[in-house]
């Protein structure tokens, strides 16, 4: 499994518990064979640890505790106490991630994890840094294979392999994902792009088992779980100059209409990520954000990072 597919498995935080609540050396066999785990899914777990500077020490026969306990200590205020309990109770409806409580819970996260920057669990580990042209590359071959509706063989930065049909390119929590269906047992898998070394297509007839308004399903049901979605509403200057259409990005709901000054007024729910900002920085002076608020502020800021410097001005 890849890594983004390892943190949604229960096993793994089974094995991450009961790793922390060993108090002596223990039999390694019967370690497993407790959490029913083979030793192919202990030296992965044992592995995606060494990421966070964890040393999951142990031999062909036991495995040891910790050396050293890790502890994340937090301080809230009350707002953010309140708003943290608020979350486990939320309205069961899909506009849930606008209220005003989670995103005071979601900015108290964030600095959480820029404090504890080492047990960040999405960033990257240095060895695996993947060239922007080797993504390009990727994109290409993934875009060829889903429109020729073709198998394609996936071999990760681990080393794993894995044989898959492929059903869509789209941004999940902030990483360019392929959404498909493994070959072998037709279940729904996805991977972060940024994981996969190399991809060969198969030449082997495949009938799809999903269908597309599933895969659909899917991409709302684990946006609505990260939290990261957004109304976002645009006023278009310049229809025809506009690029409406984000690559790689999945719209929910969109819905056009115009104002009484002629204007078109673009509307979608989609995940807000860096990719997201730069197109609209592209079509910054076609388009201009007007709802989310926040969105507008982080959109602001955003340009002001990315202004071209201007030119010195000469001296006479």
């Amino acid at each position: 499994m890849s890594e983004m597919q390892l943190i949604f498995n229960d096993t793994f935080w089974k094995f991450l518990v009961s790793l922390e609540e060993l108090k002596e050396k223990q039999d390694k066999n019967l370690f497993c064979t407790l959490l029913n785990i083979d030793e192919a899914a202990f030296n992965q777990f044992q592995d995606f640890l060494t990421r966070f500077d964890i040393q999951c020490i142990s031999d062909d026969s036991f495995i040891f505790p910790l050396k050293e306990k890790c502890r994340i200590k937090m301080e809230f205020s009350l707002s953010e106490w309140l708003a943290l309990q608020a979350s486990f109770h939320r309205p069961d409806d899909r506009n849930s991630s606008e209220y005003y409580y989670q995103k005071i819970v979601h900015n108290k996260l964030l600095i959480a994890q820029k404090a504890f920057e080492q047990f960040n669990l999405y960033r990257k580990p240095a060895h695996q840094a993947v060239k922007s042209s080797d993504i390009e590359n990727l994109k290409k071959k993934i875009d060829y294979l889903i429109c020729n509706r073709k198998l394609m063989k996936i071999e990760f930065l681990n080393n794993k392999l894995c044989m898959a049909y492929p059903h869509r390119l789209v941004f999940l929590d902030g990483i360019l994902c392929v959404i498909g269906e493994n070959s072998e047992d037709k279940t729904l898998v996805y991977f972060g792009v940024e994981d996969i070394k190399d991809i060969v297509d198969v030449d082997k007839i495949y009938e799809p088992n999903l269908s597309q308004i599933e895969i659909n399903e899917f991409i709302c049901h684990v946006r609505l779980i990260n939290g990261k979605e957004e109304r976002l509403i645009l006023k278009v200057y310049s229809q025809y100059e506009a690029d409406l259409l984000p690559s790689y990005h999945f719209l929910g709901n969109p819905f056009v209409t115009s104002n009484p000054e002629g204007d078109m007024i673009w509307a979608a729910t989609i995940e807000m990520c860096d990719d997201l900002f730069i197109w609209l920085y592209s079509m910054k002076e076609r388009a201009e954000v007007l709802d989310p608020g926040h969105v507008r502020k982080e959109f602001a800021h955003f340009c002001e990072m990315n202004k071209e410097p201007n030119g010195l001005k000469k001296v006479s």
